[in-house]
């Protein structure tokens, strides 16, 4: 019999448990990876995880929640009072892989970029463990596998459709495995963890005209490279330079062949910054020069502005509590807080907004960052997120 109070032995307990089923978490994570899907598309993943939950002693499967290819497993549902959730992401991203790993994407320009397969093994995992400490939950334990994180906003959609109240939450955890925090270390911050995330559509009208007699036509793309500097203009020389913001242009779309001036041209971007007075002034400038300077190249041109993710608000209480045991769990010396907010998005920001809630990064120790048609997690750190986040489950 463990005992709770012992935290060392507990520790080392749930870490000889994960490294036990190392073989079917890192099975599980290569499954997803194979075959990623884009947001609100999970069909194949969802039914993957489906197959796993159901496999586990005890544990309550719910699927299609507010979302079709979301699922949930709940985990001492019996014991009432308000649920702990952790919640994990399911979605891939349009990348075409090049990791050149036996296990690589099926899906020609799609790739689980961002770690999210590994997160749903370690959720996996994670519910495999705590099956087996059932009677010494606290309360229930609720495992989210939520669709659509990738800019979709599935969070909202799960809450919108009663979530928090059906399933009586109480607090929320979610993590992340993050590059270039050395790796196995721990890291989470209390208050504002991350930027809000806001899309941006620019779209211009011009003159079609043949490459030979540009004069007779109206060239978008000049517009649109014109509008891409004055926008980096606003950021350092209208915006107060005490204030963060980050204006990227990602996606940049025009013309069907070389030697035609093409009649239109489209931008698509991201706002970050942590202040909604700077979202609200920065919208309302682009708004009001974007047309002007097609304008003055005899153009013509609009900004579709979408308010899309908040930012993420970790509560001090349970951070403080969290990061309690992460020294418990990892070691002092592998667990610091975080020198400030990042500017990534995060649609967990719904969740922090309703309920308290903490979200946490493992470093992975990796050079190679996020949303990189070659980024990894090593398969050797996700049974240690496993039993990291069993160990959240009975103590938190």
């Amino acid at each position: 019999m463990i005992d709770m109070s012992d935290t060392p032995e507990l520790v080392e307990v749930l870490l000889s448990q994960s490294e036990n089923l190392v073989d079917e978490i890192v099975s599980w994570r290569r499954e997803f990876h194979q075959f990623p899907e884009l947001g609100f598309e999970e069909n194949i993943t969802s039914a993957k995880v489906v197959s796993a939950l159901e496999a586990i002693d005890s544990v309550e499967v719910i699927k299609g929640f507010g979302i079709p290819t979301s699922v949930i497993g709940v985990l001492g549902g019996e014991l009432g009072g308000p649920a702990l959730v952790i919640r994990v992401n399911m979605d891939a991203v349009p990348i075409q892989e090049k990791t050149g790993y036996p296990f690589s994407s099926c899906f020609p320009g799609m790739m689980h970029a961002c770690g999210h397969d590994s997160h749903m093994a370690a959720l996996l995992g994670a519910a495999r463990i705590l099956s087996m400490h059932k009677e010494k939950l606290k309360r229930p334990v609720v495992f989210l596998f939520q669709p659509a994180e990738e800019g979709k906003g599935g969070a909202k959609k799960i809450i919108e459709e009663g979530f928090l109240n059906k399933f009586k939450v109480g607090k929320m955890l979610g993590f992340h495995f993050w590059p270039k925090i050395p790796y196995g270390e721990f890291r989470t911050k209390k208050g504002l963890f991350t930027a809000l995330s806001d899309r941006i559509h620019i779209a211009v009208r011009g003159v079609a005209t043949h490459a030979s007699s540009p004069h007779l036509g109206v060239d978008p793309l000049i517009v649109a490279a014109n509008i891409m500097l004055a926008v980096q203009g606003i950021l350092t020389r209208e915006l107060d330079p005490t204030k963060t913001a980050v204006i990227t242009f990602g996606q940049m779309e025009a013309g069907e062949i070389y030697n035609i001036v093409p009649e239109s041209a489209h931008l698509w971007g991201t706002l970050r910054t942590f202040s909604e007075d700077v979202r609200d002034f920065i919208k309302d400038r682009l708004e009001t020069m974007v047309p002007l300077i097609a304008q003055a190249h005899r153009a013509v041109a609009s900004v579709e502005y979408v308010k899309n993710y908040p930012s993420l608000i970790n509560d001090p209480l349970l951070t403080e509590e969290v990061v309690s045991l992460a020294r418990s769990f990892f070691g002092e010396e592998q667990v610091s807080n975080m020198d400030g907010p990042i500017l990534n998005g995060e649609d967990f920001a719904f969740y922090s907004l309703k309920v308290p809630s903490c979200f946490m990064l493992l470093g992975t120790g990796l050079d190679v960052g996020l949303h990189s048609a070659k980024y990894d997690v090593p398969e050797d750190l996700i049974p240690m997120g496993a039993a990291w986040l069993a160990y959240l489950g009975l103590k938190a």
